[in-house]
């Protein structure tokens, strides 16, 4: 069965593909997600007043997907920086993975072991977890581990839903935190040979993880045993129904369907659809825009644009005639204390709107930047690139235009696609995020202040790296 994929670019439609497939699992589900937490459940990230109770919402249908169909296995694999202790968190109370677990759904650790980071001893005994982590306790595990990955910044980054050996998949730029319950976001369905190549890279991710300490309940380890051991394929069956994404109402969802082209796309064939681990994404990327002709277009919409040498490569895409559009947020959502939401918003994305200031000046015809204020809340959190004219093609996912993305300090998943259908629909959700009048052009013109505020910036961002601190 060759792969077939939809594009979802509706907020609405997103939760509903979730609701569609946890329901739809007739053997197994595996969710792969960075954050799933409710407002106040984190460490560092601030509550959002108002929020929908996104986190407790998905919480909710694993269990009662879990109770109305107890021999599903469900494993959820959690990144570090979603805490299991609720004295370590903002709001006091019974965490989300405290009620997964407690419904029979398997919750573990991602293994951030296999990312690459400086592995020698360091002078701070929190750096050199990576040497000692097999001695310590269950208990402490999470936090131990959360503590080491925020001092190397690295992370398990992913966001993807599978199930059933690969009957169907989701991969997203979204994650199951309250506060990004209104954030712009896109998702790819998949079905097929690239929804087999998710089942088993959600394997390897699970396979990885069971190496980690965990206070095991009775028959989970079997369970995951008999996961990993079985073609959930063959047991499920060959002749099953595709699974198409429709739309499913959600109760008390704040946010109505959109009826607009990008919203839900019918499944569509694409033999040539790959799926993209870490560090393959990256030079999958510079080749797209490497395949950018003269009269072509390239579409960028990505929250944190920090990789210079991306830039450089869209330079020369300009030199040969090519119009490259690109959109960033200005990252004010993100709900941070005073202090790191001032670095986050004024130094991340730094030094490519620098020169992406040059860039406009010099191809004022072809280059456009426009950067999203989302400080009302609603960030512009897709990262995706693709080339409209001959051969259409896209890449999205989950990684950040940023050098962690891409150098394997963070694990990510990106799907490629030449799917016609898919670009277009990305093609309007883009033009549609680009007319906001949040989305603000680029300026400029710079007077004699903003001039010594963009060096002084520049300043504070070297003396970071001399700290080895990078964005």
């Amino acid at each position: 069965m060759t792969s077939q994929l939809g594009y979802l670019g509706d907020r609405h439609a997103l939760l509903s593909a979730v609701y569609q497939l946890i329901f739809a699992a007739q053997h197994s589900i595996i969710l792969q997600m960075y954050l799933f937490a409710a407002s106040g459940d984190q460490t560092l990230l601030l509550p959002r007043e108002g929020s929908f109770p996104y986190a407790h919402t998905v919480a909710r249908w694993l269990r009662d997907k879990k109770r109305r169909d107890p021999q599903v296995i469900i494993v959820v694999i959690l990144d570090t920086n979603t805490p299991d202790n609720p004295q370590r968190t903002r709001r006091k109370g019974e965490l989300v993975r405290k009620q997964l677990e407690d419904a029979g759904v398997i919750v573990l650790h991602a293994n951030l072991f296999q990312v690459e980071f400086a592995r020698h001893r360091r002078l701070l005994p929190a750096m050199n977890f990576h040497l000692h982590h097999h001695k310590v306790s269950a208990q402490d595990f999470v936090a131990q581990q959360n503590r080491w990955q925020s001092l190397h910044n690295v992370e398990d980054h992913r966001k993807n839903l599978v199930i059933d050996g690969g009957r169907a998949g989701l991969v997203t730029s979204h994650n199951f935190f309250d506060p990004a319950y209104d954030w712009h976001e896109n998702m790819f369905w998949l079905v097929g040979d690239v929804a087999h190549k998710l089942w088993q890279t959600a394997i390897r991710a699970l396979q990885a993880a069971i190496e980690l300490p965990y206070t095991w309940k009775e028959g989970d380890r079997e369970q995951l045993q008999r996961l990993l051991q079985e073609d959930v394929s063959a047991t499920v069956g060959i002749n099953h129904e595709v699974l198409c994404p429709r739309k499913i109402p959600i109760a008390d969802y704040p946010i109505p369907w959109e009826d607009v082209p990008h919203a839900l796309t019918a499944l569509t064939p694409d033999p040539h659809c790959q799926l993209l681990d870490t560090k393959q994404i990256r030079d999958r990327i510079c080749a797209l825009i490497d395949d950018a002709e003269a009269g072509e277009e390239v579409l960028i919409a990505t929250a944190y644009f920090s990789d210079r040498g991306l830039l450089a490569q869209l330079e020369q895409a300009l030199l040969r005639g090519v119009s490259v559009r690109v959109l960033w947020d200005s990252l004010a959502a993100l709900p941070l204390p005073a202090i790191p939401a001032w670095l986050t918003q004024h130094l991340v994305n730094h030094l490519v709107l620098v020169d992406a200031k040059d860039l406009q000046l010099r191809f004022a015809d072809r280059f456009q930047v426009r950067i999203h204020s989302s400080r009302h809340g609603q960030m512009m959190h897709l990262k995706t690139i693709a080339k409209q004219g001959r051969r259409p093609r896209l890449i999205g996912g989950q990684a950040n235009f940023t050098p962690n993305s891409f150098c394997g300090a963070y694990l990510e998943t990106d799907i490629e696609t030449e799917s016609t259908q898919v670009v277009s629909a990305f093609a309007s959700h883009f033009a549609w995020l680009w007319s906001l009048p949040e989305s603000q052009p680029l300026a400029t013109q710079t007077a004699l202040w903003e001039g010594i505020r963009l060096r002084l910036l520049t300043l504070l961002l070297w003396l970071f790296a001399c700290l080895g601190l990078r964005p």
